[in-house]
């Protein structure tokens, strides 16, 4: 049995260790576009905000992938599926077949169309420690930034770099933070304790123009 798995995260990793329960023997091949051994993904705030490393973000021991008998693609992308033919191509060349076929690649960002977007320098979405590690080299003690969200993510971020820079402000078209995860009473706290920190708020509103 030739088993594919897209992705290597949380949903990879209980795949692999699911499949090796009831098939020691099947093949499997892992492909993912980062090049990193599999991490916890919501830690990357933590990496910023100096409160873990790298290692301490791995989701299992180095050993993992060699321990299962996985065969890694790492930093590799797949561009297309064959379901008729059972085959995944990679990078627009390799192509490797498979019997069972796990896509579990996670969310993507969501970025609105905003007037002058394209025209913005330093500009990321906060998703993966790539994402991370761009964002903090672009920092600097006297950056200004501007988050637009105030969800989850957004507000991870926030929470992560608010000490490395002078300024950090968040928009969204909410008209308070968190509302998918916090009632109107815990979003007020929560809102005013990042306040406290120097984060500025504006919420019911949106970004109409990049200069």
């Amino acid at each position: 049995m030739n088993y594919v798995i897209i992705g290597n995260s949380a949903a990879a990793i209980g795949c692999i260790e699911g499949i090796r329960k009831i098939d020691e023997e099947g093949s499997i091949t892992l492909i993912s576009s980062e090049n990193h051994h599999t991490y916890s993904r919501p830690l990357i705030s933590y990496l910023l905000y100096g409160k873990t490393d790298e290692e301490r973000m791995k989701y299992r021991p180095d050993s993992f992938y060699s321990d299962n008998k996985v065969k890694t693609l790492l930093g590799r992308t797949v561009t297309s599926i064959d379901s008729e033919k059972r085959t995944v191509t990679v990078d627009g060349k390799d192509k490797i077949k498979y019997d069972k076929l796990l896509v579990a690649t996670g969310s993507r960002p969501f970025v609105p169309p905003m007037d002058g977007l394209e025209n913005v320098k330093n500009k990321f979405s906060f998703m993966t420690l790539d994402d991370a590690k761009a964002l903090e080299k672009a920092l600097s003690p006297e950056s200004k930034v501007l988050i637009v969200g105030a969800g989850l993510i957004g507000l991870k971020c926030a929470e992560g770099i608010n000490h490395l820079v002078k300024k950090l402000t968040v928009i969204d078209l909410a008209p308070r933070i968190l509302p998918r995860n916090l009632d109107e009473k815990g979003s007020s706290m929560i809102q005013k304790h990042m306040e406290k920190s120097g984060v500025e708020f504006f919420l019911g509103t949106s970004v109409k123009h990049f200069d």
